[in-house]
């Protein structure tokens, strides 16, 4: 595709180049600046798989030029010149958060809790109208100049992973962000993109991908069966929000974006987490007190100094039992934690609770079932 008129627009100039063809920066016919995304579908599809595709990339097109929404960048328009299909979006001035990270590395934790929160608005908008965007990464991020943040390109992620449709540089770059379920090619839904908005979260902090490999086939590898390397110094709701995106089940993770919100909004008044270990904060020593003078009269003793019998109070500072420690990791849990934030194991205290609440209850149906058949007559002897 070179410059020159398509349909309408007139195309000035290359933005850039996406899966299945290039982004070009063009006039409308009302004079605006528009980008317009072209879509080349491959020579080797039969008659009917090109027609099933081209019906796929029109319902998708429409399905995103519904979504009206702040942070997710607006389809205007869907087209077709010769063999050529097109997309109209509105012009974003502004830089990828793939270009931001490139460019200056990890981005300080409040900036991008701030991006989060703001591609979680778009997320949940979206989910709520039933569309999945599929392919969540860096590139498909916007920074516009005054710090607003767009996520574009819903709709074509389906097309592009259906069809396999790749451009040399880019196969590398999806498939590092994909979710277990989506290397395993099950269905979709909306925890998928949850994945890769984790994958994406951990890169703006470390400006590294969690999951790396010299081959698609290594990187899938990882990303089914290795658990990413921890943060050192995170607020600790940051860190569990991070971990709960990435887990490998998505019963585990957040069920909707919302939830990520509300996560990331405990983060500004935690504490910072060392490695996967919460320190406690050390007490200060009391200065040292002048001895008493000593009295003829025979005086209680503070009632703060009187221990009660039985069994000493387990200090507040010492580390949890091992009981209340993840089988897998040794990460601490809860009493009430359903299952660990960082690997997804279950809690064994809960399991423990559930086996002894059903035995109770079977014990409690076989005594009213055995008072039930003495009342009957069913053990009284046969003369």
């Amino acid at each position: 595709m070179t410059l020159g008129k398509l349909a309408d627009y007139t195309l000035t100039r290359e933005l850039g180049q996406g899966g299945m063809g290039k982004v070009f920066l063009a006039v409308s016919p009302e004079g605006d600046n528009r980008a317009v995304k072209t879509v080349v579908f491959p020579e080797g599809l039969d008659a009917r798989a090109r027609w099933e595709t081209v019906e796929r990339f029109q319902r998708e097109a429409r399905a995103a030029r519904s979504l009206d929404h702040p942070n997710i960048c607006q389809v205007l328009d869907i087209g077709a010149d010769q063999d050529t299909f097109f997309i109209v979006m509105e012009f974003l001035d502004g830089q990828s958060l793939r270009q931001q990270i490139d460019a200056s590395g990890a981005i300080e934790v409040p900036r991008a809790v701030e991006i989060m929160n703001q591609v979680c608005e778009a997320l949940a908008y979206a989910h709520d109208q039933g569309i999945v965007h599929r392919d969540i990464k860096p590139d498909n991020i916007m920074i516009l100049q005054g710090g607003e943040v767009k996520l574009m390109d819903f709709g074509l992620a389906s097309i592009v992973h259906e069809i396999g449709v790749t451009q040399t540089g880019t196969t590398m770059g999806t498939f590092s962000y994909m979710s277990p379920e989506q290397a395993r090619g099950e269905k979709l839904d909306a925890r998928s993109d949850i994945f890769s908005l984790g994958v994406t979260f951990y890169e703006m902090l470390t400006g590294r991908q969690p999951f790396q490999g010299e081959a698609p086939g290594a990187v899938l590898n990882l990303i089914l069966n290795k658990e990413p390397d921890p943060i050192p110094s995170l607020p600790i709701h940051v860190s569990r929000t991070l971990g709960k995106c990435l887990r490998k089940q998505p019963t585990y993770r957040f069920q909707n974006a919302r939830e990520i919100i509300h996560s990331l909004a405990q983060a500004a008044t935690m504490p910072t987490l060392q490695g996967t270990m919460v320190l406690p904060a050390k007490k200060p020593e009391a200065a040292p007190s002048q001895p008493a003078a000593p009295s003829s009269r025979l005086t209680a003793p503070p009632a703060s100094s009187v221990q009660p019998t039985g069994r000493a109070t387990q200090p507040s500072s010492v580390r949890p039992p091992p009981d209340l420690r993840c089988p897998k990791c040794r990460e601490p849990m809860t009493a009430n934690t359903p299952s660990c934030w960082r690997c997804g194991t279950p809690n064994p205290a809960i399991a423990r609770r559930k086996h002894f609440q059903e035995s109770k209850t079977a014990i409690g149906q076989a005594v009213k079932d055995f008072d039930r058949k003495q009342k009957k007559g069913w053990f009284r002897k046969r003369k």
